[in-house]
């Protein structure tokens, strides 16, 4: 199935398992969809789902995956695709403007949703990655 033809209740899970509800991640593994939610936890920084996801017929989103972690082959591969569509993605998570407006214009709202979803979620592990030397008292 391609990553624009699940149902509109599978976005709003995986919405809420990159935003690190766990809940939501069995949720997606119990419904039938453990591609999501290897999605989710690539997203999240996890190379195993990665690997998951390109070793079991998922190429798309484990590409995915990596290009929105800015790794060149990925970035080369989404960008050379023949569907446009998962280089708007994928740039629509970077805030890039232009890639918006198409999935706007496209009629892929759902996903410009999502993409602002995944940059929050991003910008969360970045600063848990970056600042790992952060002192709790």
């Amino acid at each position: 199935m391609r990553i624009t033809e699940y149902p509109i209740s599978v976005y709003q899970d995986f919405e809420k398992a990159v935003s690190g509800d766990d809940r939501f991640q069995k949720k997606l593994i119990d419904d039938g969809y453990p591609e999501w939610a290897a999605f989710a936890n690539g997203i999240l920084g996890d190379d195993e789902a990665v690997m998951w996801l390109l070793k079991n017929g998922y190429p798309e989103m484990g590409v995915l995956a990596n290009g929105m972690d800015d790794e060149p082959a990925a970035m080369k591969w989404l960008n050379q695709h023949p569907e446009l569509f998962y280089y708007c993605f994928c740039q629509a998570t970077k805030n890039d403007k232009k890639a918006i407006s198409w999935l706007e214009q496209s009629n892929y709202t759902a996903f410009v949703i999502l993409a602002k979803s995944i940059r929050k979620a991003m910008r969360r592990r970045i600063k848990r990655e970056t600042f790992w030397y952060k002192i709790n008292w």
